[in-house]
């Protein structure tokens, strides 16, 4: 029974919690969520629609409304503030969504799992003189959800499991670069990010997530570096695509972790008809297919892996991200249900 659930997708499973006494325990057990998270067929993979408060499936066709799932965002901000504050999506991690919001140079953050509505929240008192990055990821050998805020030189780290930040410093000053740059993108255990550095060049900066580190990963030797890049995770892999004002976009993909060399062209558009002049990737599918985002005319595609649009969907949205479904809690028991 345990090796059949396992194979099931999450929405059906915290239905089925209502089956029976037996069902719930096995079910709310962390590590039965561990063991059908780690059954990566067994995940949906869903894209959040910010600005829209909703998701769609990956794999479904990007028009169809039976897939697409409303969401209900939790306020980050104190519930005695009663002054609105704006929401923003900051980081996706084993099926937790990092939200936050700012208001009198205070920043609040929730992590918050959509599929169950159990939710962490917490502040950072920091005085804004920069302008941050953030990202969520997990340190395996603690078990550990960490928030990273990388501010100037300070690197600040809240641990989910001790329910405290920590600090420390860069020796290297990083510059956020707007928009998608802002969001950390896990991968191998790291946050990775697009910055400018002190000389004003285009950097991938990495944060290791167990060792507390930060360093660089070189971009193409074929690229210059004072151009504009979108940065993101494809199929296991580091992606950047080129924001042009002329020229031809192509998709770049960094084969072997690290290794300069490994950076290899994926697929280019021949002309500005085949393809968007700010061409953002979003995530892989199953079969091989690219879900990207065109940034100037606000449209959602589906690519073909020789970068062939196959349909596309309009939407106002300026930040989306990919979210995989899970029934994980956070191992501490301070987590608030919605």
């Amino acid at each position: 029974m345990e090796e059949i659930l396992l194979r099931l997708p999450v929405r059906c499973l915290v239905r089925f919690k209502c089956v029976c006494k037996s069902w719930l325990s096995l079910i709310s057990d962390p590590q039965f969520a561990k063991s059908h998270y780690d059954l990566a067929f067994a995940l949906t993979h869903r894209l959040i629609l910010c600005c829209e408060t909703n998701s769609i499936d990956i794999e479904a066709p990007l028009n169809d409304d039976s897939t697409e799932l409303t969401l209900h965002f939790p306020n980050p901000s104190p519930a005695h503030i009663q002054e609105y504050v704006p929401i923003n999506v900051v980081g996706s991690c084993r099926g937790f969504l990092l939200l936050n919001t700012e208001l009198f140079d205070i920043i609040y953050f929730i992590i918050w799992n959509p599929s169950t509505g159990l939710k962490k929240r917490f502040s950072k008192p920091l005085c804004l003189k920069f302008s941050y990055l953030c990202g969520i990821g997990y340190d395996s050998s603690t078990d550990d959800y960490v928030v990273v805020l990388l501010s100037g030189k300070e690197i600040h780290c809240f641990s989910s499991r001790s329910n405290s930040w920590s600090c420390t410093t860069s020796t290297v000053l990083y510059s956020p670069m707007g928009g998608y740059f802002d969001h950390g993108f896990l991968l191998n255990g790291a946050l990775h990010w697009l910055v400018q550095s002190h000389d004003f060049n285009v950097k991938i900066i990495v944060f290791d997530v167990m060792e507390r580190r930060l360093s660089e990963i070189p971009l193409p030797r074929q690229l210059k570096e004072n151009r504009l890049y979108h940065l993101r995770v494809l199929g296991g892999c580091l992606c950047l695509s080129l924001c042009f004002s002329t020229g031809y976009p192509k998709l770049w993909i960094m084969k072997e972790y690290k290794v300069q060399s490994s950076w290899t062209v994926l697929f280019g558009f021949s002309t500005f008809l085949d393809g968007p002049n700010d061409f953002a990737p979003i995530c892989s599918t199953k079969n091989g297919e690219i879900l990207a985002y065109d940034c100037e005319n606000k449209i959602l595609m589906r690519l073909s892996d020789k970068g062939k649009r196959l349909e596309q969907r309009r939407t106002r949205c300026n930040h989306i991200f990919m979210h995989s479904e899970s029934l994980i809690s956070l191992s501490s028991n301070e987590e608030e249900q919605q």
